[in-house]
């Protein structure tokens, strides 16, 4: 009789591998799309009762200050990517404070899942962004979008590509099946996964 393997023991041959790298089929072969450089170059009017954006007060000043559109956004698993460079600032608009004068401009990197709230929360983000109603003592450096789930459905892919071209920057991170069981390596990442972070280090 077959002997029964230890349920609770994950052989090697089955351990999670990354998953393939989607993002050129999503982006059209880009890493990062290109939008408006700042709200100076777009023309986005709100309703009048339009609520202003939650913030948040940060004294830790790193190169890139992540933040989620919404909770569960995948904001920890970003900044984690980043390593020491990055802070996780929950879900409100990152403002600087604290006693450090003159207080730095804080270069901010926004995140949403690709489900209907999150792609809901990052149209209304986009559209505060680009009507200049965030305070401009942080620099939005751009969005990155994350699949929350291993397929998208057409609208998702579009709605996807539209929202990445609203920002200075826009990216998206295919769904990882490793990324369930395992916490990223940032050493041992897809290579298009790299040249996103290195993009939004780099401000390119």
């Amino acid at each position: 009789m077959a002997q029964r393997g230890n349920p609770f023991v994950v052989a090697p041959e089955t351990r999670p591998r990354p998953a393939a790298d989607t993002l050129e089929d999503l982006l059209d072969h880009d890493v990062i799309q290109h939008g408006p450089a700042s709200p100076a170059h777009v023309t986005v009017a709100l309703p009048e009762d339009t609520t202003g954006w939650p913030q948040t007060i940060v004294t830790d000043f790193r190169a890139v200050t992540v933040f989620g559109l919404h909770g569960g956004a995948g904001t920890s698993t970003l900044a984690s990517l980043f390593g020491e460079d990055a802070l996780d600032a929950g879900t409100g608009w990152p403002v600087p404070g604290g006693w450090t004068r003159p207080l730095p401009t804080l270069d901010v990197l926004a995140v949403a899942r690709t489900h209907h709230a999150g792609l809901a929360a990052a149209e209304a983000f986009t559209n505060q962004w680009g009507a200049g109603h965030l305070p401009s003592s942080s620099r939005l450096l751009g969005l990155v979008l994350v699949d929350d789930g291993p397929v998208l459905t057409d609208g998702q892919k579009k709605a996807v590509k539209r929202l990445a071209r609203k920002v200075p920057r826009g990216a998206h991170l295919p769904w990882m099946e490793a990324w369930r069981h395992l916490q990223p390596d940032p050493d041992r990442l897809p290579r298009r996964i790299t040249k996103i972070i290195h993009a939004f280090r780099t401000h390119r």
